[in-house]
């Protein structure tokens, strides 16, 4: 057997050597508590949510992001006030503040495409239109009754004692006056109004004139049965509950009913996620919070006004503000003061995690610490327990431990992140390790690693051993200097990681473009080599890695070439102009296109009588004419540096400054640019829609066309010597 490793580590890559997992998961990787079924909001809820596809109809949102709300209880309309995080009042409406007007059922909310308010109030078959500005009466949609079908505006009639014949303050309509029980405005502008009473939809321009009305039946679907609350989605599509049924009716633009669906699943994908997160209770989920602090300001004894007070409604470090049905915050007990929202999602309310035996293979070994990277939310608890034994224990034996064999460590208050204790179990070959977790059933603590480390080496081994006497004493102390040497290691790190900084390839750079630290600066100043933070991190580290071996080939052909390539990543290829100068001499001059006679032609310098016509001389006021052949080629080059489609303007300038740093001051370098042209691939095949210079047909007049495989001109022949045949003296070119 190997030796054992000084640690053992428990992650979802390394396997969580797990023994006991009551009521845990660790599907995701990571420990966490096993998650229940939680009751789903139906499709077709009266509420009007449609499974959280919606907001409730009790609830609308302004064009700025006001939050309105509906109490149906008091017939009060609130808005939210994010400074306060309260609901407040929003205007004293007929039938708010608490009054009783009995014909009044306000039963849903609406903005439409103005910003202004629309009430449906069932009781008084109407909707009323309010001004979001001034809280003014604009107008209502309503009463109508269906009569020879079309929509006709009528007026209730007082109902009257049968006593008294005093009115009662109810109104009575007819028989076929319509019933508005739901509505929603379509991406369009126009607003859809369900009638109950009459099974038909009633679409309304957007000043609320009547267009049409339908009732969405099809040879495949039957009409529309008593409709109640409706959405839209992101298509125009309308969505009607009808009362009763579990299934929502799917209505298109033509007015049709598609198909009807009972499933979220089936039509999640066309809706745009609620910017608002409501429960099937009415519980509202705000967390956007600006400060959570208001003012309060009491009077002294002699009536004067105090100073202003700052008082807290929840907690400050509450993420999410909980609000009920009619607008009252709700706040949590003393253990979990933070409210949670369950989004469909429940957790068991405990469970444990229990390890294999982890064996050190030392006998009498004391163990150090366990390391964990963990979350704790708000109403969740973790605790962390060990138990050490000279023996090894089946399963069933460690799970029947009691509490007093297991030495317990809490994870400290509600945290994320990574969380150490110290072992305080008793010295003992074989550990067990167990993590407790308890939640409220809306969260659920995280593991996601464990390391146990041993054995325990401190400081304490170099001091008297008067400081150890006996175990408890010893176990104390061992834990106790451990922390002095834990903070001395942290101030000596720094030192540890000094020379990863004198490193090209591991010194902290920032990136490109951005601003921060970056070493790899200081480190080429210090050999004299700029840097541009414009280049990317891979470039600059192999410029500076490389600049030993770049500064001994400097002023090279070798070295430009070199100097290039580590930017540019691709190997570029030089032309020193002198290698072209081919004269023809008497006896040994070669014809080719690189062939100069000796003259004036060469730098076309101006010369009276001899090469003076203008546009075709240039004017060089230094050198000695007769050198200007020779000058013309000398200290001059080419570099051809292959480019791919991202090489930029920025790109190019950089590199030209890379071959000014590299070049020898006196000589001059002409960058060429390499693009690629010919590229074989994508839509590219030889031999079906490519050509390779081979029958070609010349363009001839009245008979070629053009567009086809044609040239201009019929290419010249090429020039080619017959075998034997040799260029010299007893040859003549014709």
């Amino acid at each position: 057997m190997g030796k054992p490793a000084p640690a053992f580590r428990m992650d979802a890559t390394a396997g969580w050597r797990a023994s006991v997992m009551a009521h845990i998961s660790g599907a995701g990787g990571a420990l966490e508590l096993a998650k229940i079924p939680a009751s789903v909001v139906p499709l077709g809820s009266p509420s009007g949510s449609f499974g959280g596809l919606s907001t409730p109809v009790t609830i609308a949102l302004g064009k700025a992001g006001e939050i309105y709300l509906l109490d149906r209880r008091t017939g009060t309309i609130l808005i939210y006030d994010a400074c306060s995080e309260t609901f407040v009042p929003a205007a004293c409406l007929p039938g708010t503040g608490g009054t009783a007007v009995p014909e009044r059922d306000p039963a849903g909310l609406l903005v439409d495409c103005r910003g202004d308010l629309l009430v449906l109030d069932a009781g008084n078959r109407k909707v009323e239109i309010w001004s979001s500005a001034d809280w003014r009466l604009r107008g209502a949609i309503g009463p109508f009754a269906w009569l020879e079908e079309r929509l006709v505006r009528i007026k209730p009639k007082p109902e009257l004692d049968p006593l008294t014949g005093v009115p009662t303050g109810a109104s009575i309509f007819p028989e076929q006056a319509w019933a508005p029980a739901g509505m929603v405005l379509l991406p369009d502008g126009r607003i859809a109004i369900s009638d109950r009473q009459n099974n038909l939809i009633h679409l309304f321009g957007a000043r609320f004139s009547h267009l049409t009305s339908f009732d969405g039946a099809t040879d495949g679907q039957a009409g529309l049965a008593a409709p109640t609350v409706m959405a839209a989605d992101r298509h125009g599509f309308i969505y009607v509950v009808e009362d009763g049924e579990a299934a929502v009716a799917v209505i298109d633009k033509a007015g049709h009913i598609e198909q009807r669906v009972a499933v979220v699943d089936a039509v999640a994908s066309r809706f745009e996620r609620p910017a608002l997160a409501v429960d099937e209770d009415g519980t509202i989920w705000i967390s956007d919070r600006v400060s959570g602090d208001v003012c309060r300001v009491r009077r002294s004894c002699a009536g004067q006004c105090l100073p202003a007070e700052r008082v807290r409604l929840t907690p400050a470090e509450c993420a999410l503000l909980a609000f009920d049905a009619s607008g009252n915050a709700i706040f949590g007990d003393t253990r979990s003061p933070c409210l949670m929202r369950n989004d469909a999602t429940r957790y068991e309310i405990s469970g444990a995690y229990t390890s294999l035996t982890l064996d050190s293979g030392l006998t009498g070994c004391v163990w150090d610490r366990v390391e964990i990277d963990a979350s704790t939310p708000f109403g969740t608890r973790l605790s962390i327990a060990t138990a050490t034994s000279h023996f090894d224990l089946m399963p069933a034996e460690v799970d029947a431990l009691s509490d007093d064999q297991w030495t317990f460590t809490p994870v400290s208050g509600h945290s994320k992140g990574y969380f150490e204790c110290s072992v305080r179990s008793r010295p003992g070959r074989f550990l067990w390790l167990r993590l407790t977790f308890e939640g409220d059933g809306a969260a659920t603590p995280t593991v996601s690693s464990a390391t146990l480390r041993w054995p325990r080496q401190t400081s304490a081994q170099h001091l008297p051993a008067v400081f150890s006497e006996g175990p408890e004493s010893a176990d104390f102390f061992a834990r106790f200097i451990e922390i002095f040497d834990r903070a001395r290691a942290g101030a000596l790190d720094p030192l540890e990681r000094l020379p990863a900084y004198f490193d090209p390839l591991a010194t902290p750079t920032a990136e490109r473009g951005e601003q921060g630290a970056d070493f790899l600066d200081w480190l080429g100043g210090w050999i004299g080599l700029a840097l541009d933070r414009n280049w990317t991190v891979e470039r600059r580290r192999r410029l500076v890695a490389e600049a030993p071996t770049l500064f001994r080939i400097r002023g090279t052909v070798k070295g430009l070439k070199r100097h290039v390539a580590l930017y540019t990543g691709t190997e570029p290829q030089a032309v020193e102009h002198f290698r072209l100068r081919r004269w023809l001499s008497l006896d040994e001059g070669r014809l080719g296109d690189t062939a100069a006679l000796w003259g004036p032609e060469i730098v076309r310098r101006l010369q009276l009588d001899a090469y003076s016509e203008i546009g075709r001389f240039q004017l060089i006021d230094g050198g000695d004419p007769l050198t200007d052949p020779f000058d013309a080629f000398a200290h001059r080059a080419t570099l051809y540096v292959p480019a791919g489609d991202g090489f930029a303007d920025a790109d190019l300038a950089a590199l030209e400054a890379i071959i000014e740093l590299a070049k020898p001051a006196h000589v001059e370098i002409d960058v060429r640019l390499m693009r690629p042209r010919f590229v074989i691939g994508c839509d590219l095949v030889l031999g079906i829609n490519t050509v390779l210079g081979r029958h070609t047909m010349p363009a001839r007049i009245d008979e070629a066309i053009l567009g086809e495989e044609i040239l201009l001109e019929r290419p010249p022949r090429p020039f080619a010597l017959n075998a034997g045949l040799r260029i010299g003296r007893d040859t003549i070119l014709e």
